[in-house]
């Protein structure tokens, strides 16, 4: 009993031919029928009955059949799982990350993964959650890092994965400079009449148009989709801004003491569900390596 025949009474029961077998693998008719023939005699069971109709498994052979292929894939897994330890596996990965994410969570990871398989090749794009998942969907991008809205899990879900990295909560970060420096809380009511500066990005003006809708309207100074624009306007008491627990991880300014956050108490929702979207299909076992290392990484950057 080896391997080879193993190959060959799957292939026989997928094309229901031994002649279209035979041409699959590469080999004569006479090989694969003499292997069968060996492997029926060596444990005593018939696997297969040919007939004019064709060659079709017998009850005793489904059985057999059943259990080769699960031998050959688990053969696949070895050789795969080989590859990967021997950094030999190549290819790319489109990896799209919201900023928040891109700043505190993909370095580590991308740098890791990296180190171990050298031949991948990685694209990075910062983008917003829609426009990742619009990426996801049309194939653009392989992996893509969001902050998860009830819509949109309701959208995707059929078509995507999705699956839970990490859990946050939003602060209002302002100067140590600021007024507002030595609250312990805030609620959005508090924030009116304080120049915002805000992420560019669709989650950001919905939150900003419901605070709106129940407080009145805000000073907005500017949007941008530059982190480090945000932290120095900040910093330096231009402004206030939102900005998510996850984000201000690690984070210098907040170290130094220069940008104090605070808990915002009545921001909806209340846990900000920060997630990883890939496709059903496509590169799986590229992705599922570097699902581990992000997943990982994400255990360590619990807030």
């Amino acid at each position: 009993m080896n391997l080879e025949q193993m190959q060959y009474i799957a292939e026989v029961d997928r094309t229901h031919s031994i002649s279209l077998a035979a041409e699959n693998l590469h080999i004569s008719q006479a090989a694969i029928s003499q292997s069968i023939a060996l492997l029926e005699k060596e444990i005593g069971v018939v696997i297969f009955k040919r007939s004019r109709l064709g060659t079709t498994s017998t009850n005793e052979g489904k059985q057999i059949i059943r259990i080769a292929n699960e031998i050959l894939n688990k053969v696949n897994e070895i050789r795969d799982e080989a590859m990967y330890l021997n950094s030999s596996y190549s290819g790319e990965l489109v990896i799209a990350s919201i900023p928040s994410l891109f700043i505190t969570l993909l370095p580590q990871v991308l740098s890791k993964f990296k180190s171990d398989f050298p031949k991948v090749k990685l694209t990075i794009r910062e983008i917003g959650s829609k426009e990742i998942t619009e990426g996801v969907l049309k194939d653009e991008v392989d992996i893509g890092l969001i902050i998860l809205s009830d819509e949109m899990n309701y959208k995707v879900s059929r078509s995507l994965t999705i699956e839970s990295l990490l859990e946050g909560k939003m602060n209002v970060c302002v100067s140590k400079n600021s007024p507002l420096a030595s609250k312990n809380k805030l609620k959005v009511k508090d924030l009116r009449h304080h120049p915002l500066v805000i992420y560019s990005g669709q989650n950001w003006s919905s939150y900003i148009d419901n605070y709106e809708q129940s407080v009145g309207l805000f000073n907005v100074l500017c949007t941008t989709d530059n982190s480090e624009a945000i932290k120095r306007m900040i910093a330096e008491n231009l402004a206030i801004s939102l900005l998510t627990d996850v984000m201000l991880l690690n984070d210098a300014y907040v170290k130094n003491g220069d940008i104090v956050a605070i808990p915002l108490i009545d921001y909806k929702p209340e846990i900000i569900q920060f997630s990883v979207v890939y496709p059903k299909a496509g590169k799986e076992k590229l992705i599922q390596k570097f699902l581990e290392y992000l997943k990982e990484s994400s255990k360590e950057l619990v807030p």
